[in-house]
């Protein structure tokens, strides 16, 4: 392949050497997030890795903007990274471009906005209150459970019955079943060091094969019930408001595969980036115990006992702080990537059309330049006196710019409606020794699972918090970074063991 030429004035971005041919391939293999914390350390906020497939790591936030927002059109998704999500998803929002994309952007964005979105209050706080008192037979055996597996579990409740309203109890365990299958065999493809075509029946295929059939039949025929009911009544659930819901534009409707479509993304990547971060906001609500006591006070303030409900969540003032903290260290969406069309400049540098850009949100949320103590818990970091100044672009858990997750607005009522509800019910402590590892997949997940016993809230527990001292922020439990980096995406896997040292803290 030849070379791009580097205009006059501009140069490529510094970068490791690496091996000969090989470059940097066999540190990503081995461990790419650690390999992205060191590379920023030696060369800064953009870093060029040679290889087989040459790679250009985005930190900075004015070169985030850039690429997310000013000049946004020139950086899609790249086609690889498309064809292998769109197997599952087929043509959603996540995988299109262009015309396709802003078509369906303008019908897809009315449904999620927050005033649509408040109907939906009452089934989160159902579905969690459904979840706590199967926690309250944990608690009195003093079985441990999977924070992670229980917040994908509940995700997946209120997603399911989000979108279908009455018809989910019949369907959940299918659903359930079949949404984990696609999540693997995606995460398994973007690692993937040879991509086989899904035709091919191997054991993993046809496992994905059968649950994409699963979940078709399912939406296929949730869509056909909703086309006989009449379109002038008010819509129940999001399918409903999605179906009859006209591009501003051209007026048209989505047609059943454009509904199909959308609802696959919602389920693959609606559900699992709130479940990471529920999972992790567990993990802190058992390590930060001056920060999580500061938060249910609060919320035995406003609420007492009774239900959150949305006109309670704008009082929640430390709790939406809380929550900003955790989505700044374990963000979901970890990295993005991103392919330029045209030949651009990111801090000076040339950067080629056609060349494979991965935007580190991981980084850039730990920017000493920008965040304070970065590997601290801190909540009041976001206050509007301490935000005061910084970019825009320095904190994006939702990416940004035109492209942002369209689903922002309900993320955020969801994670706070959890997380209130679990701080009137319970205490979490950490398993003693389980190892809690960080597995960049598609989304930041913990590799094990994040085990953990219950002990029921005491009356007393909530005032003792309102009157103590909130600490100094310090740097949380340590977290070990899975050296088998299951998310890389340039195609390398590993079966090497995770490292057990403590998460890469840049300085």
């Amino acid at each position: 392949m030849k070379k791009a030429q580097v205009p006059p004035g501009l140069k490529r971005p510094p970068g490791p050497l690496g091996l000969p041919l090989l470059g940097s391939a066999l540190d990503f293999r081995r461990d790419p997030l650690r390999t992205f914390v060191q590379a920023w350390r030696d060369h800064g906020d953009l870093v060029r890795f040679r290889g087989p497939v040459p790679v250009v790591l985005v930190t900075h936030p004015d070169d985030l903007k850039r690429i997310l927002a000013d000049n946004f059109e020139n950086y899609p998704h790249p086609d690889d990274f498309n064809r292998k999500v769109g197997v599952s998803v087929g043509q959603g929002l996540v995988t299109t471009e262009g015309e396709v994309w802003r078509a369906q952007r303008r019908t897809v964005a009315p449904t999620f906005r927050r005033e649509p979105l408040e109907r939906f209050a009452d089934v989160m706080v159902d579905s969690s209150r459904r979840m706590l008192e199967r926690w309250e037979v944990l608690a009195r055996t003093g079985e441990p459970m999977d924070a992670r597996t229980e917040m994908q579990s509940l995700t997946l409740e209120i997603l399911a019955r989000c979108l279908f309203k009455a018809d989910w109890s019949k369907d959940a365990l299918v659903l359930g079943e079949a949404v984990a299958a696609q999540l693997e065999h995606i995460n398994a493809k973007l690692i993937a060091v040879a991509d086989i075509p899904e035709r091919i029946p191997t054991p993993r295929n046809r496992r994905f094969r059968a649950a994409r059939k699963v979940l078709d039949d399912t939406v296929y025929r949730l869509i056909a019930e909703r086309r006989k009911l009449p379109a002038d009544g008010e819509a129940e659930d999001l399918l409903s408001m999605l179906m009859h819901t006209p591009d501003p534009e051209t007026g048209r409707l989505m047609t059943d595969e454009q509904l199909r479509d959308q609802v696959m993304t919602l389920f693959i990547a609606g559900h699992e980036t709130v479940a990471a971060t529920l999972s992790w906001i567990c993990h802190l609500l058992s390590t930060r115990p001056a920060e999580t006591e500061r938060a249910r006070a609060e919320v035995r303030a406003v609420l007492g006992d009774r239900p959150p409900t949305m006109e309670d969540l704008p009082q929640l003032k430390y709790l939406k702080l809380f929550i900003q903290e955790a989505l700044r260290l374990y963000p979901p969406l970890w990295q993005v990537a991103r392919m330029p069309l045209k030949d651009d400049v990111l801090s000076g540098h040339h950067i080629p059309a056609g060349s494979f850009l991965l935007l580190s949100t991981y980084i850039t949320h730990r920017n000493p330049k920008f965040w304070d103590n970065p590997e601290g818990f801190d909540p009041e970091r976001f206050t509007r006196e301490r935000s005061a100044g910084r970019p825009r672009y320095a904190y994006v858990p939702y990416v940004g710019g035109p492209r942002n997750c369209v689903g922002m607005a309900f993320a955020n009522m969801e994670l706070t409606i959890v997380v209130a509800s679990l701080l009137q019910r319970f205490h979490l402590d950490m398993v003693p020794g389980h190892p809690i590892v960080m597995q960049p997949d598609i989304s930041l997940r913990a590799k094990h699972g994040i085990r953990m016993t219950l002990r029921p809230v005491r009356e007393s527990d909530a005032t003792e918090g309102a009157v103590a001292p909130v600490r100094a922020a310090a740097a949380p439990e340590p977290v070990a970074v899975d050296g088998a980096a299951t998310g890389c995406p340039f195609g390398h896997g590993s079966a090497q063991e995770p490292s057990q040292e403590p998460a890469a803290s840049p300085q």
